[in-house]
């Protein structure tokens, strides 16, 4: 029965017997308007309350309601037109109006709630569903966004729960297998083996605290999961206790017996990817009135614990479809993360195999630069107290690491494995020439005998002694300047000098078979000798250095990810030096990012300590650190990244095994 309000001071007005039909048809409820509670009905009130208390009318009638209550005003001293006030009055009356006229004008003001009551509820009604949307929607967003797999799946429960007030829930993943078995037959036909199961994945209980285990279900309509996920229907059971018996599936009551708790309500949707394949299960559990109360005890399960509603299944089964696209994507981008990673650890053998002297340096290179970004992450105070690296920029610089030297597989092998500063065979070559030279000498003396001889001349046996001494002296000039070549063959890790007597060797000659006279050492010889550090020659170096740009032009082009797609401009800058005295570009420090900065110091560190270079000989710990420091003092290295390299002990890293 519909409400009217009555305001009035008139005794005995709007009385049953008067108006008989507005009492069969309305509740009549004298207006007290202090205390009018929550009322939305049409107000009638007399001309002299209106009169004498139009503030608190218009307060009672327009602020506090959630829309407008209809005035019905009587009375028979208003003037005509002066309550016709759109504002405030919706009709006017005479103070005894006849019942018919009082009926038309009570129907017109109750269907106007009616309307405004509809539209609040619809705008109501629009507002919750915006909410749900835009709720649905940055749900949406997060999920998309989560890239690891398992709080993907912790994500997915925790917000389908929320978004339908469930206490509890489950998440259960689809796995299968469908391979080959079995030897070929002649039409090359083999027999293949196919099963499905459900991998129970996780759950949540907000009102329990519990040990979880990851099982394995048969897919068999037996279970509520296993009927969702063959049926690929949605379930919503008022009572799991209380199944009817022709369904094909009980509720498993065993967790409820080891914990004590009860499960009523149940929502169980399909999570079902774009082609309609189900991929998983999410089961809900106990809807409550108020999503933070904890179901401790039966009485508190009964009293707060309600049934779903068809909005919480819509909402989930969005939310399911949406969780079952971004659980798919995940895979796919795990597979990815999977074939990269491979692709990068293949890429990192074939360095090896290129450049064997070298084995382990990437890695090592790579372990110590992730550590320096992590480092560099968690430091409070100095020129990177604010710098942060996300994860996927750490992988990032990781894979860039690994992959800084690929392009040493353009560089030619005999420069890329130059153990000494002469190629590999020209000193056996320069050997045989130093033992062309010994014979020489031996032959020219041995001439001068038999040319004495021939004319008839005597030979003492002083003269004999005198030309065996003078043989030994030259071959001891030999062997003296041939130990000068061995020497200086070798590389130096720092700067060297003292060279000046292979300036002099390169200028002398001996007589060569066909009597031209021949250097002792070549041009060429000379230059790669006279190599003040290393074992290249410019030449050399100038081909070496080019495995930088080949490197940039291989990682250019692989299509990596977004989140990757830094790796080529990472790995280009490793042998860039701050004050523009690096290679191949000459960048200076704003040119070169900080990830390639931290590279650069594992890659000169490792390439001065490593135990694996035959060319060198390992440079000691400290030592290697003061080369470090030297640089970064002069401007060539990050002197703060450095700092922290040292004081994090980073470089023990490279220690490890590869």
């Amino acid at each position: 029965m519909k409400n009217i309000l009555l305001w009035t001071d008139r005794s005995g007005w709007l009385s049953r017997e008067s108006y008989p039909e507005i009492y069969r048809r309305f509740e009549i409820t004298p207006l007290d308007p202090e205390t009018t509670g929550e009322l939305s009905s049409p107000l009638i009130v007399d001309d002299i309350i209106l009169r004498e208390q139009t503030e608190a009318v218009r307060r009672l009638a327009r602020d506090s309601r959630p829309f407008d209550l209809p005035v019905i005003v009587t009375g028979d001293s208003q003037k005509d037109g002066e309550w016709d006030d759109e504002d405030l009055v919706f009709d006017v009356l005479s103070e005894t109006p006849s019942e018919t006229e009082l009926l038309r004008s009570v129907r017109k003001a109750s269907h106007l709630l009616e309307s405004e009551q509809r539209l609040l509820e619809s705008q109501a009604a629009a507002e919750q569903r915006a909410r749900e949307l835009e709720q649905l929607h940055a749900i949406g967003v997060a999920l998309s966004g989560e890239r690891d797999h398992d709080r993907l799946l912790t994500l997915i429960l925790s917000k389908s729960r929320e978004i339908t007030k469930a206490d509890a829930g489950s998440l259960f993943l689809m796995e299968s297998i469908d391979e080959p078995i079995g030897p070929e037959d002649k039409k090359g036909d083999q027999s293949r083996v196919t099963s499905r199961w459900l991998v129970f994945r996780l759950a949540q209980n907000d009102s329990r605290e519990f040990k979880f285990h990851e099982e394995i279900l048969e897919v068999t309509p037996a279970s509520i999961a296993g009927y969702v996920a063959l049926t690929r229907k949605t379930l919503m059971i008022e009572d799991a206790y209380d199944i009817p018996k022709d369904q094909p599936f009980t509720f498993n009551r065993h967790y409820d017996e080891t914990t004590g708790y009860r499960c009523c309500s149940m929502l169980v949707v399909p999570m079902q990817n774009r082609e309609g394949e189900t991929i998983g299960v999410l089961q809900l559990i106990n809807k409550k009135r108020d999503a933070d109360e904890r179901l401790t005890t039966p009485e508190c399960i009964q009293k707060e614990v309600l049934p779903f509603t068809p909005t919480d299944e819509q909402l989930l089964c969005s939310l399911a479809s949406q969780a079952a696209i971004a659980v798919e994507n995940n895979a796919l981008y795990q597979r990815i993360e999977t074939l990269f990673a491979n692709f990068v650890e293949a890429s990192v053998v074939a360095i090896e195999s290129r450049d064997p002297v070298t084995k382990g340096h990437s890695r090592r290179v790579a372990r110590m630069t992730v550590e320096l970004a992590r480092i560099t992450n968690e430091a409070e105070f100095g020129a990177y107290r604010d710098f942060r690296l996300s994860d996927d920029q750490i992988r990032e610089l990781k894979y860039a690491s690994l992959l800084h030297d690929f392009g040493k597989v353009g560089v030619k092998e005999n420069v890329l494995q130059k153990e000494n500063k002469l190629l590999s065979g020209k000193l056996g070559e320069v050997r045989e020439r130093f033992n062309t030279i010994r014979r020489t000498i031996e032959v020219q003396h041995l001439r001068r005998l038999l040319d004495r001889l021939l004319r008839g001349g005597e030979i003492t046996e002083a003269e004999i002694q005198q030309l065996d001494e003078e043989i030994k002296r030259k071959w001891a000039d030999v062997d003296r300047a041939w130990a000068q070549i061995i020497g200086a063959n070798q590389p130096s890790v720092v700067h060297s000098s003292g060279f000046e007597g292979l300036q002099e060797l390169g200028q002398l000659q001996f007589p060569h078979l066909d009597g031209r006279g021949r250097p002792y050492l070549e041009p060429q010889e000379l230059t790669a000798l006279r190599i003040t550090k290393g074992t290249l020659t410019r030449h050399e170096r100038l081909q070496i250095n080019e495995h930088v740009e080949h490197t940039y032009d291989f990682l250019s082009k692989i299509p990596w990810t977004r989140d990757l797609q830094s790796i080529p401009k990472i790995a280009r800058g490793h042998h860039e030096k701050l004050d523009g005295s690096g290679y191949p570009h000459h960048l200076i420090s704003e040119e070169i990012p900080p990830q390639t900065r931290m590279m650069t110091i594992s890659d000169i560190y490792d390439a001065l300590a490593a135990q694996d270079r035959p060319y060198k000989p390992r440079v000691p710990t400290e030592a290697t650190l003061d080369i470090l420091r030297e640089e970064a003092e002069i401007g060539q290295l990050d002197k703060d990244l450095l700092e922290l390299f040292i004081e994090a002990k980073v470089f023990r890293l490279a220690t490890h095994s590869s």
